[in-house]
């Protein structure tokens, strides 16, 4: 029993010192940065606190949040302040719709503190400084330029420009500057239009005379592609009647050489075919008289007597000669040719 009255006192006590000490401090939430005011030590902390617990001891310390995140104005017909109004540079009175985005700068939330005090108290200078560089910069363009969104992007850059210049010496960045839509009084918005017109009206007719003209130049270049045409179709019908002569004078080159061989071709050609007749002519010849020479001889030896019996023996008319088988055997050829007179 007493060790559970011991355990309850011990949580309880734990409790109690939690709650105590919960009690000695203060949350900063995420977007918040706090700034810390020592009231009977050192005055104003010039340092600021970032999200999470502090010490917040009673009396002794005094603490003030300031929101970091991106803060916006707008100007417009919407908001009870109501647009922006300048004066343009030729007189005219336009009125602007603005949205101007900035937020205190990291680590100056103490010094925001110090130069304006608690609250929103620095947002009128942030608004003031804003309204002043607005109307000094557009102030300077002329109604026209107004109109141009490449003038008005470039006075946007410089108006953004200067006024960081102007906002960080209350250690304030500005994050951008939103010109959403501008108006002009009725009167000049009909002026405007009417000299806008008669702008275009202008550059119409101007157009027109650069279109004539350059149609005048379009006809000058196809009348001078066309006679160049001409030129060339005759430069091109020379050349083709040159290159014909040329080509025919080489065809005829060509067969009056092929002519030329030819008729070599066949000179050599008949000079080598009676030259092959005479060489045969002179080996039939000579073939005659070796076998004038050769029957000679065989007159003249063995072969004369058989050549004679031959010639005997055609002279005979056989079918009309009569023979006695008993005396004369027709198969016994050696005996025919002694009868014959061959030896």
């Amino acid at each position: 029993m007493r060790k559970l009255d011991a355990i309850c006192f011990a949580v309880i006590g734990v409790f109690a010192l939690g709650m105590f000490l919960r009690a000695l401090t203060i949350k900063i939430p995420p977007g918040y940065a706090g700034v810390l005011n020592a009231e009977w030590t050192a005055g104003l902390v010039e340092q600021d606190y970032g999200p999470g617990f502090h010490w917040d001891i009673g009396p002794l310390h005094t603490w003030i949040k300031f929101d970091t995140t991106v803060q916006t104005f707008n100007m417009s017909l919407k908001e009870d302040e109501g647009p922006l109004q300048v004066k343009s540079a030729d007189g005219a009175t336009v009125t602007i719709d603005v949205t101007v985005k900035y937020k205190i700068k990291a680590g100056r939330t103490w010094k925001v503190l110090k130069d304006n005090g608690p609250g929103d108290a620095y947002k009128i200078k942030v608004r003031n400084e804003a309204i002043n560089v607005l109307r000094r910069e557009l102030g300077a363009l002329k109604t026209e330029e107004f109109y141009d969104p490449r003038v008005r992007q470039t006075r946007a850059a410089q108006m953004e420009a200067a006024l960081g210049v102007r906002m960080a010496t209350l250690d304030i960045e500005l994050v951008k500057i939103l010109i959403r839509d501008l108006k002009f009084d009725e009167a000049f918005e009909q002026r405007i239009r009417e000299k806008s017109l008669a702008q275009q009206d202008v550059e119409v007719n101007q157009a027109k005379t650069e279109a004539t003209k350059e149609r005048g130049k379009t006809n000058d270049i196809v009348a001078q592609t066309k006679a160049k045409v001409v030129v060339i179709d005759q430069e091109k019908e020379k050349a083709l009647v040159a290159l014909r002569a040329t080509n025919d004078k080489t065809i005829t080159g060509i067969r009056a050489d092929a002519t030329k061989k030819e008729i070599e071709t066949r000179s050599d050609a008949d000079l080598y075919a009676a030259q092959l007749r005479a060489q045969g002519e002179l080996e039939v010849k000579r073939a005659e008289a070796e076998g004038e020479r050769m029957r000679r001889e065989s007159l003249s030896g063995a072969g004369a007597d058989v050549l004679v019996a031959l010639e005997l023996a055609k002279s005979l008319k056989l079918e009309e000669l009569t023979i006695s088988t008993q005396m004369v055997d027709p198969l016994d050829v050696d005996a025919m040719l002694r009868r014959f007179g061959v030896k």
